[in-house]
């Protein structure tokens, strides 16, 4: 993002720390800043046309600012975010709850990818989360819709005809996924998982 600007230096400094801390309240609506300092390279421009914030990573706290296409501001951010922890094992496809998991707050230096910052809707963990350990968002995913072996009524439709038999899923799937069924003559289809749990083909 480039900010197009024409004002005295005396603004300056205000204005970059706006900029800074705006890109990490947009990435994460919990977080507490507690200060931000700067450190400034080179000779002041008289004026500021052009202030270059692409190069923030709201992962890391600290990074460069270009200043007129030259790079003239290092910044470090004192922050904390708020973040879901388990506080026991949570196991695959096991649901994360108040039993099991505890929002808190850490220094966002802690961080390395995104967290889960809030207890998930209707979301399971995608796989095993150990004890005492930050839940990321890549860490949850919704529940699947269907399960290996479990009945399922795949539809399909042709000319305006709609038609419907009764198979077995093969594999497990959410919602919008590709699985493979088999009906009782053990005919294999592809079909997509609706909403509601039926296979289209």
């Amino acid at each position: 993002m480039f900010l197009l600007l024409f004002f005295p230096f005396l603004l300056f400094a205000s204005v970059i720390e706006n900029n800074i801390t705006s890109v990490y309240k947009q990435t994460f609506k919990n977080i507490k800043i507690e200060n931000l300092a700067l450190k400034y390279y080179g000779k002041k421009p008289t004026k500021i046309k052009t202030i270059d914030i692409t190069n923030i990573n709201p992962k890391n706290p600290k990074g460069i600012i270009k200043i007129n296409g030259i790079k003239f501001i290092y910044y470090k951010l004192n922050a904390k975010i708020k973040i879901l922890k388990s506080t026991k094992i949570i196991n695959k496809n096991e649901k994360i709850t108040k039993t099991n998991a505890e929002l808190t707050w850490i220094p966002l230096k802690n961080l390395y990818k995104l967290p889960m910052s809030n207890f998930p809707k209707n979301s399971v963990a995608k796989m095993y989360i150990p004890n005492n350990h930050i839940i990321y968002q890549y860490m949850v995913t919704s529940p699947d819709l269907i399960r290996r072996n479990s009945p399922i009524t795949v539809i399909s439709k042709s000319g305006g005809i709609e038609m419907s038999f009764e198979a077995t899923a093969i594999q497990n799937g959410k919602a919008g996924d590709i699985i493979k069924v088999k009906d009782k003559n053990n005919h294999i289809y592809k079909v997509k998982i609706d909403k509601q749990g039926n296979g289209i083909l």
